[in-house]
């Protein structure tokens, strides 16, 4: 007698902790949904019948989400008038770039450089093609960085439209990029307005 009571002693907090084990599990499924639909919950913690989720991929005009695959860069609009190549091309770096705050005041650097040729070395990241693009966007660094890398922000890419029927396949390392070069002297979006564009006519 006196031996169980000696194991029922030295049992008794592994008996706690597998009656907090077994409350858990009786909380869990006394919230089951009996009504025999599936649910899950979304990003927001929404509850969301599984049957009305749209697997197909094919995207709903109705119903547009940011990941449907159906949106585009809202890209500014080019002039196409055409680019005087016998003008000298300024060395441009992304460390000037960054200078340009949105919200803030336009470094008079930066405001010179508009509409004025450049050439600048940085990372291609494709937007809707490998081969033959005609636009893409050129980064301070390369798409699908470690991700301990710091992120890139709206001053450190620029949308490239190439001109003059030039057009390029997707190229792995840093390129060098020569161009016309566009700033957006009013963002009203830090966070989507495209603030740098380059009427690109060689790249290598």
């Amino acid at each position: 007698m006196n031996r169980l009571k000696k194991n029922i002693a030295n049992n008794v907090p592994y008996l706690g902790y597998a009656v907090f084990i077994m409350a858990i599990c009786l909380s869990f499924f006394s919230n089951k949904d009996t009504s025999g639909k599936n649910f899950v919950y979304n990003t927001k913690g929404e509850k969301v019948e599984l049957s009305k989720i749209n697997f197909s991929g094919k995207s709903d005009s109705s119903k547009k989400g940011s990941l449907d695959g159906s949106q585009q860069i809202n890209t500014p609009k080019t002039d196409f008038t055409p680019i005087d190549t016998s003008k000298p091309f300024n060395r441009l770096t992304f460390r000037v770039l960054r200078t340009y705050v949105p919200g803030q005041p336009v470094p008079k650097d930066i405001k010179e450089l508009d509409g004025k040729n450049v050439e600048i070395l940085g990372f291609m990241t494709p937007l809707n093609a490998l081969e033959k693009m005609d636009e893409f966007l050129l980064c301070s660094q390369p798409p699908l960085s470690c991700y301990c890398a710091p992120p890139i922000f709206i001053n450190e890419i620029i949308y490239v439209k190439l001109v003059n029927g030039v057009k390029t396949d997707y190229l792995t390392g840093a390129v060098t990029v020569k161009g016309r070069l566009k700033v957006n002297m009013d963002v009203k979006d830090e966070y989507s307005d495209v603030i740098y564009t380059i009427e690109g006519v060689s790249i290598y």
